[in-house]
């Protein structure tokens, strides 16, 4: 039973009952275990979504076969993975991402992975066969790979973030017909889900959405009304911005600031200037080696003041009752405030500022979707309650994604959706189709823009595992093709070692074909690395 698996994951993970409308989730998933396949969960930020993940997943393998919960970012699969472990035994759950192979071909019964590694391995060209079918020397394990996927119950969380682009939200469309297709089981959760964005939904499959309502959980929504606070939205000059939001910290009576920028740049830029008034700060952003990045997560509840990036959005289990935020679209403005009195402190301050917009972008943000953002911002910030979709007396974050998203704001390349169903229609050669797909594609199913693994300095008397561990980083490829790269380490067998490398062109899928060729682990590149701050470029 489903509910057996949901108190069990409640007393291991937080010694109590469940919160009711997480029980109440789980009951409709159970009333229509039979007759639907498909379900959308939304509930608030920090409600406890992953509860739902992880009784999932324990049913999964034990009345049924076995679970694949995939997540947007790799930190929030780290956090996921140790509450994991709590629950099931060591060999019953692994994890699989980039060059973390302890889940090959996802087939450990309950496996962690990344939408990336996912989209992989549903296409046959799962990471561990990538250079053999790429080299030509063989098609891979694409047939048990393809199973791996085929045979799971699959679970998106925080999949509001496969909505950013028209690259990631196909590839999510094709995900959710491919297990039609199969009669698989397809969970998606998320906080942030515009109305615009369930109508895609809707005409992409046939949906059962589970969201919260103020009559699932009263005591939750009385403690949130409750919460008082100030939103503030302001104006900064380039020149003066930093000045300016150290103004705020230096005013603000709080107990821990959390301060977002949109570039990893000027989030650097500010833990500078606040080290250098003397203040202790915590920089997370997505430039850190993982076991400093874990390290950092580690001493996150113990940090007064914190400076990110968007890397905060998804599933950091943080609370701030000062929040500082560059402008951003409105699902990432949520998510932000997701992180904002989020446990039991009563009230606090959001200063949400913005900068002159030029060109077609603000920052890495369409600057359309930002400038409605804003509009609405300004005529309705002090009547919105950032904690609830909706609230009786006012304006709840749902009417606010209802009146910044659009219908256009979701496309669906659809003849790519045909194509990659098509891929099973080749079953001799799955992979070798799904490998020309992939480099037409650039070099990822569902980003825009490839990561590009580097590392900083010379590795002596590494292992390969320590070596990815301690000293590699992937960074986006815009970044990358403004180096200049002339050595690489490369993988041999289970050890690495340096090889100069020439690099004819810097364009995406030259790039990622040299990396499956030449096995590359990562490119070394003339830069500094400081275990506090992070890779500078």
């Amino acid at each position: 039973m489903l509910k057996d698996s949901l108190n069990f994951v409640s007393k291991e993970w937080f010694n109590s009952k469940p919160r009711p409308f997480v029980e109440f989730a789980i009951e409709e998933i159970e009333k229509g275990w039979s007759e639907n396949k498909f379900f959308v969960i939304e509930a608030p930020t920090g409600y406890g979504k992953s509860t739902i993940s992880a009784s999932l997943a324990l049913y999964s393998i034990e009345e049924e076969f076995k679970c694949i919960v995939a997540y947007p970012l790799r930190s929030l699969l780290e956090d996921q993975f140790k509450k994991f472990l709590k629950l099931a035994r060591r060999e019953s759950v692994g994890k699989r991402y980039m060059h973390n192979p302890e889940s090959p071909y996802l087939i450990k019964p309950i496996t962690l992975t990344t939408v990336d590694t996912l989209a992989l391995n549903l296409f046959g060209i799962p990471p561990e066969d990538l250079e053999n079918v790429q080299a030509g020397r063989s098609y891979g394990h694409y047939f048990f790979s393809i199973a791996s996927v085929l045979f799971s119950n699959l679970i998106l969380d925080e999949v509001h973030l496969l909505a950013d682009s028209t690259k990631s939200l196909t590839f999510l469309a094709s995900l959710i017909k491919t297990a039609e297709d199969f009669d698989q089981r397809l969970f998606l959760m998320s906080a942030t889900l515009p109305n615009a964005l369930k109508r895609r939904i809707e005409e992409i499959g046939s949906a059962k959405f589970i969201s919260f309502e103020k009559s699932n959980d009263r005591d939750f929504y009385s403690q949130r009304i409750g919460k008082r606070y100030d939103l503030w939205v302001k104006e900064l000059s380039k020149e003066e911005k930093f000045e300016e939001i150290l103004g705020w910290i230096k005013e603000g009576d709080f107990s821990k600031a959390l301060v977002i920028f949109n570039t990893v740049g000027e989030a650097m830029n500010f833990y500078d200037i606040l080290k250098s008034n003397g203040y202790e700060a915590l920089l997370i952003h997505s430039r850190f080696t993982e076991r400093d990045r874990e390290e950092k997560v580690k001493k996150l509840k113990d940090a007064k003041i914190v400076v990110s990036t968007q890397v905060v959005e998804a599933g950091v289990d943080f609370s701030s009752d000062l929040l500082v935020t560059d402008l951003a679209p409105a699902s990432s403005l949520i998510q932000r405030f997701g992180r904002f009195l989020r446990y039991d402190e009563e009230e606090g301050k959001i200063f949400v500022w913005f900068e002159k917009m030029e060109g077609d972008f603000y920052k890495v943000y369409r600057r359309e979707l930002v400038e409605k953002t804003l509009r609405w911002l300004i005529e309705n910030s002090k009547n919105l309650n950032v904690h609830l979709p909706s609230v009786d007396d006012g304006k709840g974050y749902s009417d606010f994604l209802n009146a910044v998203y659009t219908y256009g704001d979701f496309e669906v390349d659809k003849e790519t959706v045909k194509e990659l169903e098509m891929t099973y229609n080749y079953l001799e050669k799955i992979s070798k189709r799904s490998l020309e797909m992939l480099f037409k594609m650039m070099g990822s199913f569902v980003r825009d823009e490839i990561q590009i693994p580097v590392t900083f300095e010379r590795a002596e008397n590494l292992s390969l595992s320590e070596f990815v561990r301690e000293r590699v980083i992937p960074i986006s490829f815009g970044s990358f093709s403004a180096l200049k790269v002339d050595e690489a380490y490369l993988r041999d067998g289970n050890e690495i070692r340096l090889e100069r490398i020439e690099m004819n062109k810097y364009d995406a899928k030259s790039v990622y074909k040299t990396i499956l060729k030449k096995r590359v682990i990562a490119f070394l590149i003339d830069r500094k690395y400081d275990p506090d701050s992070g890779l500078r470029l």
